[in-house]
């Protein structure tokens, strides 16, 4: 790909690769610096990817906007489409929070009022971002900012095709009708996810917790629990919980922020505590803190003297103690063994005391094998299963579901006599599963999943005993074996009880891709 020519610009060196494309660093006759974003090879026989990334060209190049990242051209190189877009120097909103950076009020009411300019013209084009993140917000090195990355937006009220085994957006910034549907999203979308990235860059850490724990969790508390926006400073905390509500239609239009006082006092970012709030710098001290300080100092000198003094006190009075009960014990242990001595030698049966033995996490899945011996003692042996085998064992428990689907009589092999949370209804008894099932399947006589095995995430609770998965599959359905195929990109979520039975499955975020 080096020295490449692509529409007059010449590839240099690679500046990254992501999961649908690689980046390069390329240059013109005139030396106009671009970067260059091609396909990865792998995907160009893919018809709906291929799709998806000339999508993402043609939406860009009709949106000029100073905090828009501009896309100049579109070309193919061996096959492989590509964009030459604008060269942008700097970091990422996620990159500088990860790396511990400072923002100012100031700072942040300024980005903030450009993205309402950027997303306000957005959306009058009739565009939907759908991916609004604190990754998708590069800060230059003149410190403007621009808005990124347009490769899953929509065109209001067209079908958009999405890339196969791939999410729709990233979960923890997504808008809660985001969760469930990506069919009928509106500009409310992008207005809810913009409010809740500029609350992790003023509070440094993101609305729910997201460290150990599973895409399942995340989605029930976005869709059921209340962002907490008493810890937020002015002016967020008037602003942003206007955009938080849970249905979109009582969100307001984005606003712009107006002059705060205090708005260049520095919020400092402290990413290794996720519980550390913001620190203002102190105000400038008074004539008097100085005196205040010595009289301080002074006081805090005395008291560790005195400490040490008393510690050498206690220290001298402990070995003469320490060295008086020595000697009292090694008196008492002679006496004892001469007393020992007149008595008749019995053999004792030695005590054994067992090492403590590590929690085991897999206690439902362990085969324990029991042997009494003559004696009367009792051993037992183990054999605990492996996480990665327990991880296998529930991939081929989904894929037999969801090969078996149609055969509704025997659902009581994947599930208890009554589930918790059976996709969109709560407490299903398994029959009531199995009428759906077979009304379903009635209908849809021919389906088939393919899942994407690297989608799979495992979040295990070994307190609870239960595991919770995260999987992507391509869902496809028909009524008669001469149709066409209808085809769904599907994200699932369900949780394996400590019977390895499932308790809950929910399908969210379904997009039809034919």
């Amino acid at each position: 790909m080096e020295n490449a020519n692509i529409n007059g610009y010449i590839l240099k060196y690679k500046l990254g690769e992501g999961g649908m494309a690689e980046v390069w660093y390329a240059e013109n006759i005139l030396q106009k610096p671009a970067a260059v974003k091609v396909l990865l090879k792998k995907f160009c026989e893919e018809k709906e990817i291929v799709a998806r990334f000339e999508n993402e060209a043609k939406l860009m190049v009709r949106l000029d906007h100073p905090h828009i990242r501009t896309i100049m051209d579109y070309g193919i190189l061996g096959e492989r489409p590509c964009m030459v877009m604008e060269y942008l120097e700097g970091k990422d909103v996620a990159q500088r929070l990860k790396d511990g950076e400072r923002f100012s009020n100031q700072q942040l009411i300024e980005w903030w009022n450009d993205l309402v300019d950027a997303l306000q013209y957005t959306h009058r084009k009739h565009v939907i971002h759908r991916d609004i993140k604190p990754s998708n917000l590069f800060v230059t090195e003149e410190g403007k900012i621009k808005l990124l990355d347009f490769g899953v937006a929509k065109i209001k009220d067209n079908i958009t095709v999405t890339q196969t085994g791939s999410r729709m957006g990233t979960l923890m910034y997504m808008s809660p009708e985001q969760v469930y549907d990506v069919k009928n999203l509106t500009p409310k979308t992008d207005i809810y996810s913009l409010a809740v990235s500029f609350y992790q860059m003023v509070t440094g850490r993101p609305p729910y917790p997201h460290e150990n724990v599973s895409d399942f969790e995340i989605q029930e508390s976005i869709v059921r629990k209340n962002i907490d926006t008493a810890v937020l400073p002015e002016p967020w905390r008037s602003l942003l919980p206007d955009y938080f509500h849970k249905n979109p239609e009582e969100r307001k239009e984005l606003r712009k922020i107006g002059n705060v006082a205090g708005g260049d006092e520095t919020i400092v970012i402290n990413p290794s505590h996720n519980k550390e709030q913001y620190v203002v710098p102190p105000v400038a001290p008074s004539p008097y803190t100085y005196i205040r300080r010595q009289k301080r100092r002074s006081s805090i000198v005395t008291f560790l003297l005195v400490t040490f003094i008393v510690a050498l006190v206690i220290f001298a009075l402990n070995n003469i103690i320490t060295a008086y009960f020595n000697a009292f014990n090694s008196q008492a242990k002679n006496e004892t063994q001469i007393e020992t001595g007149k008595k008749k030698n019995i053999p004792k049966t030695p005590v054994i005391i067992p090492e403590e033995q590590p929690v085991d996490t897999y206690n439902d899945l362990n085969d324990t094998i029991i042997s009494q011996e003559e004696d009367g003692r009792v051993d037992e042996i183990i054999i605990s299963v492996d996480p990665i085998q327990k991880e296998q064992a529930i991939k081929n428990m989904i894929e037999n579901y969801y090969r078996s689907r149609s055969d509704c009589e025997n659902l009581s092999r994947f599930f208890d006599t009554e589930v918790k949370q059976y996709y969109s209804k709560s407490n299903v008894s398994i029959s009531e599963i199995q009428k759906e099932c077979a009304s379903y399947h009635g209908k849809w006589r021919f389906t088939e999943a393919v899942i994407d095995d690297a989608s799979y995430v495992f979040t295990h609770h070994p307190q609870q005993q239960k595991v919770y998965v995260d999987f992507n599959m391509l869902y496809r359905i028909k009524q008669r074996e001469e149709d066409e195929w209808i085809l769904y990109n599907i994200d699932v979520s369900l949780v394996v009880g400590e019977n390895n039975k499932i308790e809950r499955i929910v399908e969210r975020r379904i997009e039809k891709l034919s």
